[in-house]
């Protein structure tokens, strides 16, 4: 699954680029270093390389991957774990965006009940990981900053015109106005957390 995930990574831009039906095996397989045999391997057809991206099993992988790099920092590191959290989602849109739009361009339908799992489980461990960092939000607070998160995921997925730059900002300053509108009791944050979360 990890060299599946580096040859889509790969391959990924031409993707959004020119489109699932224009890409050729032959472009995709120089873009990824391979020869038309080594993509095969990987990919016996085009439509599971283009798609790659919404299978819940490589999704599953890219989210293994995140956790065991920053799991530890949920209860030590709160913050930061926020922090990383957003460059997690953007690493998502990243790595979903161009199996979306091939999706939508061929016309799969299964797609939607993966993005739909993958929006709800961001927006639910954004709100925990924001509980850690403001306990004095109150569920609802946490719950429409989860919404938020989610819309800005959803919309950077959809948007082949967002940079991740973008999206990173946006969602900095989408946090950093939802921990700044708590009252003066709500914990401040070190400075270093603070600039990256856009506080």
């Amino acid at each position: 699954m990890a060299r599946q995930n580096e040859v889509y990574d790969a391959v990924s831009p031409l993707i959004l680029r020119d489109g699932a039906r224009r890409l050729s095996m032959r472009e995709a397989a120089q873009a990824a270093c391979l020869s038309i045999g080594g993509l095969y391997h990987y990919f016996p057809a085009k439509r599971d390389l283009v798609l790659h991206g919404l299978r819940s099993d490589a999704l599953l992988r890219h989210c293994q991957d995140f956790h065991s790099r920053f799991g530890y920092l949920t209860d030590l590191e709160p913050e930061r774990y926020i922090s990383e959290g957003i460059d997690f989602i953007v690493s998502n849109v990243r790595f979903c965006r161009p199996a979306l739009h091939a999706a939508l361009e061929l016309g799969a339908e299964s797609f939607w009940e993966v993005i739909e799992t993958l929006l709800t489980s961001t927006a639910l461990e954004f709100e925990v990981a924001l509980r850690r960092v403001v306990p004095e939000m109150s569920d609802q607070e946490l719950h429409l900053c989860g919404r938020a998160v989610r819309r800005s995921f959803c919309a950077a997925l959809l948007d082949k015109a967002i940079t991740h730059d973008e999206l990173r900002d946006e969602l900095r300053m989408l946090v950093g106005g939802y921990v700044g509108r708590m009252a003066p009791s709500a914990p401040s944050l070190p400075d270093a957390d603070v600039a990256s979360i856009g506080v």
